[in-house]
């Protein structure tokens, strides 16, 4: 019997032994990888030089932030770290606990999405042009699966740093589409005067972008969704309802003037490979799993499937029931926010300068009437750019 006990018992050691090594290896390759990432977020950061344009910031943990002139970094807890979304606010006005509340609902503002491999984000085909690297994800393994965000090349290949676009009708970016026609660019409120100088224009905005990003190590892309889109001048603001009915001409060349005035920024709308480096961000940051990405985002969005408690423009608290397709104000509740970031996930679908076809523009992100299952947070819709029922976030693109 005191043998069987012994036997027992030495099973049962072995078994915690092994357990704990197993999830002690676990953890170390988990927060070996999260340390090379922040490490090499770290050292980028360290060869950030102020210039006319930007100053430098310390976030909670003391890594440098690039900040443009005119805005300032939030002081506020939860809104100070890189790892969790370090939010920068329009004006010169210290952002603290005390206003805070009055800053989100009246300051434009901006979430800074770290960039340590630029490459990760456009290639150079044969011909000297630069593609943006576009992807879908899965919770597959794989040779050309990112091992960490599940983040799958999607409609091109790379070999000897020679990237090749496998459909040039496929999902792609930057390229002109059939509805950029000569003849319909002025009708369509786009300043180029052929398809030709607009192609031309779309990829010098793209070569600017990624070249901001190798100097910066990251962009900002707008925490909200945008409103005021039927004023003259929209916001990135907490709480606004006036996000719908602007064809993707009409948002292209307005968010262009987001930056009011100030030279030391360029806005512009989001790039599909900026959409999708800020999913990959989310993922590395252990916000989001891997599956809240590509197979459900119920869980953190705003779908007909999704049960959450928000603001309406009333500021009155209501509960959003399954069931239940309702568009909500930007910011409204603290369900849909990642990273600092609201509405990646469902409530409306946001433009990108993505093409598909020779007829659409994409959109991303679901929609508040479908289910979060179906629709998750990287869904892609191929819509023409004449149509006005979607909607658009934009980042503020480029620091010079």
């Amino acid at each position: 019997m005191k043998k069987n006990k012994r036997k027992i018992i030495l099973v049962i050691s072995i078994l915690l032994i092994i357990t704990i090594f197993v999830l002690g290896l676990i953890y170390f390759k988990t927060n070996k990888i999260n340390i090379k990432i922040q490490g090499t977020q770290k050292a980028y950061n360290a060869e950030l030089q102020e210039n006319e344009h930007m100053h430098l910031e310390e976030d909670a943990s003391g890594d440098k932030v690039p900040v443009p002139n005119g805005y300032v970094g939030s002081k506020v807890a939860g809104e100070n770290e890189i790892d969790t979304g370090y939010v920068i606010y329009e004006g010169e006005e210290e952002v603290t606990d005390e206003n805070v509340e009055e800053a989100q609902k009246t300051r434009n503002q901006y979430v800074w999405v770290p960039v340590p491999d630029a490459s990760k984000m456009y290639g150079t085909d044969a011909n000297g042009k630069k593609w943006g690297k576009l992807y879908d994800f899965t919770t597959e393994t794989g040779d050309n699966i990112d091992q960490i965000t599940g983040a799958k090349p999607l409609n091109w290949s790379e070999d000897n740093e020679i990237i090749e676009i496998s459909s040039k009708t496929g999902y792609r970016e930057s390229d002109i589409i059939s509805s950029d026609i000569n003849s319909s660019l002025k009708t369509l409120s786009i300043k180029a005067e052929t398809s030709h100088e607009f192609l031309i224009e779309l990829e010098e905005e793209f070569n600017d972008m990624i070249e901001s990003v190798e100097k910066y190590g990251g962009f900002y892309i707008g925490r909200y969704e945008t409103g005021d889109l039927s004023k003259e001048e929209f916001v990135v603001k907490k709480g606004n309802t006036d996000v719908t009915n602007q064809t993707w001409y009409t948002m292209y060349e307005k968010c262009k003037k987001l930056y009011n005035k100030n030279a030391n920024i360029k806005t512009g709308m989001i790039w599909g490979n900026q959409w999708d480096r800020t999913l990959m961000w989310l993922v590395e940051s252990g916000n989001k799993k891997r599956e809240e990405i590509c197979k459900d985002s119920s869980n953190w969005g705003n779908y007909r499937n999704s049960i959450f408690e928000y603001l309406n423009s009333n500021n009155d608290l209501i509960i959003k029931n399954v069931g239940e397709g309702i568009r909500i104000p930007t910011g409204s509740t603290e369900y849909t926010k990642s990273n600092n970031i609201y509405d990646l996930a469902g409530n409306v679908r946001e433009w990108t300068l993505e093409e598909f076809s020779m007829n659409n523009r994409v959109s991303k992100g679901g929609f508040c009437i479908f289910d979060g299952n179906n629709h998750h947070s990287i869904t892609s819709n191929h819509d023409n750019p004449k149509s006005k029922d979607v909607y658009i976030r934009l980042p503020c693109n480029a620091l010079h």
